[in-house]
């Protein structure tokens, strides 16, 4: 369903604009923002039901593919196209569609809560549907959150509703997650990129020192960073300023020493390791300039604040398998890294993984 209307471009999109040119739907508030774009609550007239009308930058094609997959996870995560539209404006125009809404980010709901967390089966549950849909659908999702405004940018501020819980808030069974935003989508053997649009510290090494086009592995890379800071309270890799050699020195910390053939081209190692890969006591963020190890940001990401919060933390067994899962995830080098259908079939998601996708319907 296509249909032309005068307005303006995504950036400057206000509700009255948007009331007065799309009759069928009535906004409400302002739900937040993707990556090039904002976010409407709506009320579609017709139906009296409430949707989400965004402005999209990329082809709708892939929503439709993923939207018929004959996986039900697929059917679940990824929200059906109600229906598409085309805005014009002094900017060109723009494509928006119309979807159901989300009731919440998954990072909203951490920071509106009092530590930070999820309860644990709750992040089990939701790792467990991201890896099952990953390991299922063959497609990169590259979400880039900020984007600088443009001329066009409205003269109006909306401030975006809140509709959610907090993450310590959400019990098991609620936490059915949908996936949005796929303005930088690719299919990688359709479309070689070679730099990656994903937030900086969720991006693979490759995007800075390969010379080869991304791939899936890419995904991958940044699948087990989001899983981590699901799992528990702050990120893997932490930088407050978060540049290209900032990022890689915070790798190198945790993972070890880059691959030959990257290490040397990396320019500013020296800034803050020995040529062994030791980390120089000056640089330490840590007050004993001590290398903050995996085991280490284990223990004050995950378990510590969990013990804090009055939730269990986890096991020694699903520890072990948690961490062989997502260090097989992280591996630098991407042909060495583990494969979709790999992490579908680790100890972690046989042992908690799947069992959780089992209560909620899913297997």
């Amino acid at each position: 369903m296509s249909r032309e209307t005068e307005g303006s471009s995504e950036s400057s999109i206000t509700p009255g604009k948007i009331q007065y040119k799309l009759i069928e739907y009535q906004l409400v508030d302002k739900l937040g923002y993707a990556g090039y774009s904002t976010i409407w609550l709506a009320r579609e007239l017709r139906r009296a039901r409430y949707v989400a009308v965004k402005p999209v930058t990329a082809d709708t094609s892939l929503l439709y593919s993923l939207g018929d997959s004959p996986v039900r996870l697929g059917k679940e995560i990824i929200p059906p196209l109600i229906d598409e539209f085309w805005v014009a404006g002094p900017n060109g125009k723009h494509k928006c569609i119309v979807t159901p809404p989300a009731r919440m980010g998954l990072f909203d709901a951490k920071e509106a809560s009092t530590f930070g967390l999820f309860r644990p089966k709750v992040a089990q549950s939701i790792t467990a549907q991201l890896s099952s849909f990953v390991g299922r659908h063959s497609f990169t999702v590259k979400v880039l959150f900020i984007a600088p405004l443009s001329n066009g940018v409205s003269a109006h501020v909306f401030i975006p509703g809140w509709f959610g819980v907090p993450s310590d808030d959400l019990v098991f069974g609620e936490e059915k997650i949908i996936l949005s935003d796929f303005g930088e989508s690719f299919n990688p053997h359709k479309t070689p990129r070679f730099s990656s649009k994903t937030l900086p510290l969720l991006q693979p090494p490759e995007a800075i020192f390969s010379d080869e086009p991304l791939s899936f592995a890419s995904d991958i890379w940044t699948l087990a960073c989001t899983i981590w800071e699901i799992s528990g309270q702050r990120p893997l890799f932490e930088a407050s300023w978060p540049t290209a050699d900032r990022v890689t020195a915070e790798q190198v910390e945790v993972l070890g020493i880059l691959p030959p053939e990257w290490w040397g081209k990396w320019s500013r190692r020296l800034e803050w390791f020995n040529e062994k890969g030791e980390l120089r006591p000056e640089t330490s963020r840590s007050h004993d300039s001590i290398r903050r190890t995996w085991d280490q940001r284990f223990g004050y990401c995950i378990q510590q604040p969990r013990a804090e919060a009055g939730l269990e933390k986890m096991t020694e067994k699903e520890k072990s398998a948690f961490e062989d899962m997502l260090r097989s995830m992280l591996t630098f080098r991407p042909e060495e890294r583990a494969t979709a259908q790999e992490v579908l079939h680790s100890d972690w998601m046989k042992g908690w993984g799947e069992p959780a996708l089992e209560e909620l319907g899913y297997v």
